[in-house]
This record gives C-alpha cells, sequence and structure tokens, in this order.
C-alpha cells in the first residue's frame, strides 16, 4: 500500500470511537426500553399473534447496537481482517463473531412452536419469521409448506450459529501476523491499550467473506421470497376473502414491519459493501473504518424509532408520554377516506423534532468537548 499515510485526524483515532459509540450507548439503551414496554405492554389484541415476534426482533437489533458500541466496540483496520476491541470484553475475535451471528439472527433465525390453544403459533426472532408468520397463518395452513416449514427452520437455526465458524478454525499466530499486518499498512500506528492486543482474524479473507457471502444469500433468498409472497396474497390475490377489516390490520402491520426491514437492509447494506470493497481494492482510511461500524451501530436505534413510528398503538401512546406540552387532539372518526394523514399531523412535527433533539444534543455535547481541547 504505496498511498497510505499516518492518519491524524481526530475523526481516525480510538479516542473518537469510544466517545462517539458511548454518546451512542446513551441513546441507545432508553430507546430500546422504552420500545420494548411498548412491545410488552402497549400491543393490542390485533397484534397479539405477532408480540414475540416484534419483541424478539427487537431484541436482536438492539443487542447488535450493544455489541459495536459497549460489549465489543470495535476498532479494526481493514483492509487488514484485524483490530482491536476496546470494548468491556477484551476479545475482538469473540465480539467480531457475536456482532455478526446477532445480525444474522436479527434478519434469520427462527424458531416454530405449535399449541392447541393458538395453532401454529410463531415464537420467532427475526424478520424472516415475521414474513413467513404471516404467509403461513393467513394462506399457508393448508398447503404443502406446513409440511416443511419446521424442519426449514431447524436447518435455519443450526446454520446461523455455525456459518462464521469456519475463519476460526485457522486462525494465524499472532505475533507473526501483526508483523505481517504492519508491513501491508505502513501507517498504521503501534497503539498502546494496556493488556490489549491487535487481533487478526486472517491473513486471507477469502474464507471469512465466502461464509458471510454464501450465508447471506442462501438466507437472503428465504426472505425475499416470503415478502413477495406476503405482499402478493395480501395486495394482489383477489382469491384472499378474508373480511375488510382483517385485511387493513394486516396491510397496515405488513407496510410498518416492510419499512423497518428496508431501513435495516440499507442501514447495513452501505456500511458492508463499502468495507467489502476496500478489501477487494486494498484501501485503507479509518475515518471510513470508524463511521462505518458507527453506521452499522444506528440499526437498532433506528429500527426501534421507526416501528414506533409507524405501527399507530406504539405511536399513539409515544406522542402522549412525550409531546407533554401539545393539546390533546381528538379526530372523529368519519372513515378511512378523511382520516388525517399522519405525515400531515402536528404529532408527526412534534414526534420527529424530538427525535431531532434527542440526536442533536450529544452532537452539541460533543462539540462543546472538541472546543475545550
Amino acid at each position: 500500500m504505496s498511498d497510505c499515510s499516518q492518519e491524524t485526524n481526530y475523526l481516525a483515532s480510538p479516542e473518537f470511537m469510544v466517545l462517539a459509540s458511548h454518546c451512542l450507548a446513551g441513546i441507545q439503551i432508553p430507546v430500546f426500553l422504552f420500545g420494548s414496554y411498548c412491545i410488552l405492554f402497549k400491543t393490542p389484541d390485533s397484534m397479539a399473534s405477532v408480540k414475540w415476534l416484534l419483541l424478539n426482533t427487537h431484541f436482536w437489533s438492539s443487542l447488535s447496537d450493544f455489541i459495536i458500541c459497549f460489549l465489543g466496540l470495535p476498532y479494526l483496520f481493514i483492509p487488514a481482517l484485524a483490530g482491536y476491541g476496546l470494548g468491556v470484553m477484551n476479545n475482538p475475535g469473540l465480539a467480531i463473531y457475536l456482532l455478526i451471528t446477532v445480525t444474522a439472527c436479527e434478519f434469520f433465525l427462527s424458531f416454530s412452536l405449535a399449541g392447541k390453544t393458538k395453532p401454529c403459533l410463531d415464537s420467532g426472532v427475526s424478520l424472516l419469521s415475521i414474513y413467513e408468520n404471516r404467509y403461513f397463518i393467513l394462506f399457508g395452513r393448508n398447503t404443502w409448506w406446513r409440511h416443511y416449514r419446521k424442519s426449514y427452520f431447524i436447518s435455519i437455526y443450526i446454520l446461523v450459529p455455525f456459518m462464521f465458524i469456519p475463519p476460526y478454525f485457522n486462525v494465524p499466530d499472532q505475533e507473526t501476523a501483526r508483523i505481517q499486518v504492519f508491513q501491508s499498512i505502513p501507517c498504521l500506528p503501534k497503539y498502546t491499550f494496556g493488556d490489549r492486543k491487535m487481533f487478526i482474524l486472517s491473513l486471507d479473507y477469502v474464507v471469512p467473506v465466502a461464509c458471510v457471502t454464501c450465508a447471506s444469500l442462501l438466507l437472503g433468498v428465504s426472505l425475499i421470497i416470503f415478502l413477495f409472497l406476503t405482499f402478493w396474497k395480501i395486495w394482489i390475490d383477489s382469491a384472499w376473502t378474508a373480511s375488510r377489516q382483517t385485511q387493513v390490520l394486516q396491510k397496515s402491520f405488513t407496510k410498518g414491519v416492510t419499512v423497518q426491514t428496508v431501513y435495516e437492509f440499507f442501514i447495513l447494506l452501505i456500511p458492508v459493501v463499502t468495507l467489502l470493497a476496500m478489501i477487494v481494492f486494498w484501501y485503507h482510511n479509518q475515518i471510513i473504518n470508524n463511521f462505518a461500524f458507527l453506521v452499522v451501530s444506528l440499526n437498532g436505534v433506528g429500527s426501534t424509532i421507526i416501528m414506533l413510528s409507524v405501527h399507530k398503538p406504539y405511536r399513539t401512546f409515544t406522542l402522549s408520554v412525550f409531546c407533554v406540552f401539545c393539546p390533546k387532539i381528538s379526530h372523529k372518526d368519519r372513515g378511512n377516506a378523511t382520516e388525517l394523514r399522519y405525515l400531515a399531523s402536528p404529532e408527526f412535527v412534534t414526534f420527529s423534532f424530538h427525535v431531532i433533539t434527542c440526536v442533536t444534543i450529544p452532537v452539541m455535547t460533543f462539540g462543546a468537548y472538541q472546543n475545550s481541547k
């Protein structure tokens, strides 16, 4: 890497990564707790069949943020698969494995329980299980899928925890690997973090990248299939004979979950593609490395805010809690044709400004901290 020069910008430093991660953690934890409370105690009976699906997905997305910002706090030197763990967990190898596995759990891992009181009540921990749940409960109970779904989910349940195990079978000798990393990226500063040492997962990125790529493709196809089937059956297939109220509720819920899914997909896709490109072209920029992981750490908190915004029961409760200075506005129910659109309502403006305030306060605090140095 001949064009490599040592970076002195504060944004490239481990101090920035630690401070930014801790600021984000300070925002995320109360948001996660509030989201959990809403799911547990403010989910209406009409959403009872997906209550635990939402809670489990919320748990895994929150845990992935917590690993980045507090437990693991990775400070990696992409394109080398090397770096430090600056969190409370002084084991960067384990932190990387947990982060990848937890993220996979959020999207793909699920299991099924059958009960007598509620036939085939699904309890899953992923977005995949939510779409599969909607498809099976509404359309798939009398199809061939009912015979294979448990076997399918068992195989997925086994695959996810083991998909990133292969790279750990060939972890290089750390002392020799550190020398090679510094030779390949000569601009890396030699940090000293007490008893913490640089961890090198692999000197060859083929196996780690192949594991993540293959598992993502295999599991991603399942997510796309159930998403397509759910949308097709609910919006296009004229054979669905459910009541109008049921159709409205299912369409509203599916729209909300899809907005949440699209957000989580892109908040992970953009940093991951960026880091993969840096590996392929062997390009090092520590500022990009830091911000890539900070963006990934917005996965759970952003997903929670979207969940609280798009699902009406949670949105109504959230506004009643945080909009303490707003006048209570009641709208007469005149049917869907005259219902006030949320994006045009004063409630949306108030909620948006409160969210922006939660983001700007730590940013302004950080700016004051920088000016005082």
